[in-house]
């Protein structure tokens, strides 16, 4: 049962009680008919044969042929009488009309007065009864009575062919038949729509949350079910679908957003907002790697801030982080598009240039140097210089790998802090 559909069972539910209902009321109306239709030929047999009792005591006294052949033309005259018969006291055949008279019964001949006998043979109803003579008999006794005095002159008989009734029964049992079958087809058809009424909107909407439930949020049903509360819980669904769908495009922007924060914050400075240390091993490793399959010398410059710990000392951490914001910010304008600046750590930086020869590189390093030299850097009503110590490494020649630049470009800034710092320093190989 669990595996028919929400409509078969609506339809089943419906549909049963009217067949029981119809089949049980069509059954009572035959029964009944048919019962009346007994009960009418028993009834039209019995006063038939009634009639003839007391009509036949002047006949069978008289022997009068004519008035016997006249009373059973007018008996054979009804309705369903197929045959008519006359007995003497002795059982003897006085006269017959009528076809297939099966002979008088036998439970007749004990009949008393005013019975009538009723057998069913040979597709016919026999109805049989005594003709009585009565006659008043006087008493010798002083007061005169009269008593009647019964004699069994014969019997008569009167045969219905039921034939006709048959039919009309099966007739009427074809007409109810076939009126209950209109009448079931007619509710098997309203109780099969009623029920893919119901029953396909729920299949949608059942259907249409396991697709939600397997991830598909664009899904939405059709709100267009006869019925108005189908209706509203369809418009409900698609609601509640938008809604999930909103919900899940908004949090799923949200975690990309919080995704690329957490990326961009993996890799840069949060004070700076320049590429960090991480980002920097990252860059020199694919410089190298460019390095070695295009043969693109990669300068690397290793950037140390000069005389910046009287601003820590003096101002404070507050104005330290200033003045690394505002250098960043100066460095980063006076490079190229394809060079890169990054924050390594405390007051150093690291600048990555590509597609830069010895003279350019030298160039810009120096314009890095005499920038950094030049700015003044105001707190508190005092005025601060600083200035850049730049080590600078080319990756060519024996200097072909990452941490053989980068080794470079760190002993070159070291020289430069003391050689007289603001100023910059090529890394030069022993062998040179």
């Amino acid at each position: 049962m669990r595996k028919i559909s929400l409509g078969v069972r609506m339809a089943l539910i419906l549909f049963v009680p009217s067949l029981a209902f119809v089949v049980v009321l069509g059954s009572l109306f035959v029964h009944q008919s048919h019962r009346e239709l007994d009960e009418a030929s028993l009834a039209r047999g019995r006063a038939i044969v009634s009639f003839l009792g007391p009509a036949a005591e002047y006949v069978l006294v008289s022997g009068n042929p004519v008035a016997l052949d006249s009373l059973m033309a007018r008996a054979l005259a009804q309705a369903e009488v197929a045959a008519v018969a006359f007995y003497d006291a002795d059982g003897e055949l006085l006269g017959v009309a009528g076809q297939g008279l099966v002979g008088l019964p036998s439970a007749a001949r004990m009949v008393e007065a005013d019975e009538v006998v009723v057998e069913a043979r040979g597709g016919r109803l026999q109805f049989a009864t005594a003709v009585l003579s009565l006659a008043p008999q006087v008493d010798d006794y002083s007061t005169p009575q009269q008593v009647l005095r019964t004699e069994r002159l014969g019997w008569v008989q009167v045969d219905l062919d039921v034939t006709a009734r048959e039919g009309a029964k099966r007739r009427l049992l074809l007409v109810v038949v076939a009126a209950v079958l209109v009448v079931l087809v007619g509710a098997l058809a309203m109780a099969w729509r009623l029920a893919r009424s119901v029953g396909l909107p729920v299949a949608a909407l059942v259907k249409a949350v396991r697709r939600m439930a397997s991830g598909d949020l664009d899904v939405r049903v059709s709100a267009q079910s006869t019925s108005e509360e189908l209706r509203a819980l369809e418009a409900g669904f698609n609601a509640m679908a938008d809604s999930i769908a909103h919900s899940q495009q908004t949090l799923q922007a949200r975690i990309e957003e919080a995704t690329a924060q957490l990326a961009h914050q993996a890799r840069h400075d949060p004070l700076t907002g320049l590429p960090n240390r991480r980002a920097f091993e990252e860059s020199i490793e694919q410089a190298v790697s460019i390095h070695r399959r295009a043969g693109d010398v990669v300068t690397l410059l290793y950037i140390d801030l000069d005389r910046f710990k009287p601003v820590n000392d003096t101002c404070g951490h507050a104005a330290g982080d200033r003045l690394l914001r505002e250098l960043a910010g100066l460095l980063r304008a006076r490079l190229r598009a394809q060079d890169h600046v990054f924050r390594i750590g405390g007051d150093e930086f690291a600048v990555i240039l590509r597609g830069c020869g010895r003279e350019d590189a030298h160039h810009i390093a120096t314009a890095l140097c005499d920038a950094v030299a030049a700015y003044e850097f105001v707190c508190a009503g005092r005025s601060f210089k600083v200035g850049a110590s730049i080590g600078m490494a080319r990756m060519e020649g024996m200097i072909n790998d990452v941490s053989a630049v980068m080794q470079a470009a760190d002993q070159a800034c070291y020289e430069a802090k003391h050689a007289g710092r603001s100023r910059v320093i090529e890394y030069q190989r022993s062998s040179d």
